[in-house]
């Protein structure tokens, strides 16, 4: 007989064990290299909004400056004094010297000629209106 040098080959389940051991540390390693890039992931998304969210606070911040800047050029532009000087120096514009009254000798239109938001209200609708809160509701108790 004939000896052969060389080592004798695991028992299967020896072999199956020392298997299961290494692809539980590989699975392990995957789930825990995908749960970190998934953190990144999101931690990366939120970096990123975050960026856009300054952005556009920036952006309304310059619109609102350039808005305060228009108001003031608005009530600088709509000053009576300086319309008063606009009109005497560039447009040459004089005062009146003479006062004309101009007589119409029609009657005053039987139609209102307001908007309705401008007229005063009937009697019950202004009572309706006056009425506060709770004096509709201590009408609508019996009790009282």
């Amino acid at each position: 007989m004939v000896a052969i040098h060389r080592r004798a080959l695991p028992a299967p389940r020896a072999f199956l064990k020392q298997r299961q051991g290494w692809l539980l540390l590989g699975l392990a390693g995957v789930l825990a290299i995908g749960v970190m890039a998934f953190q990144v992931n999101q931690l990366s998304s939120a970096t990123v909004t975050s960026y856009e969210i300054n952005a556009l606070n920036r952006e309304r911040a310059a619109k609102q400056a350039e808005n305060h800047e228009l108001e003031k050029e608005v009530a600088r532009l709509s000053s009576l004094a300086r319309v008063d000087i606009e009109a005497r120096v560039r447009l040459e514009m004089v005062p009146a010297t003479r006062t004309m009254y101009v007589e119409v000798a029609q009657p005053l239109p039987e139609q209102q000629t307001l908007p309705t938001r401008f007229l005063p209200t009937s009697g019950d609708e202004a009572a309706a209106a006056e009425d506060s809160i709770w004096t509709r509701f201590r009408r609508a108790l019996p009790l009282f």
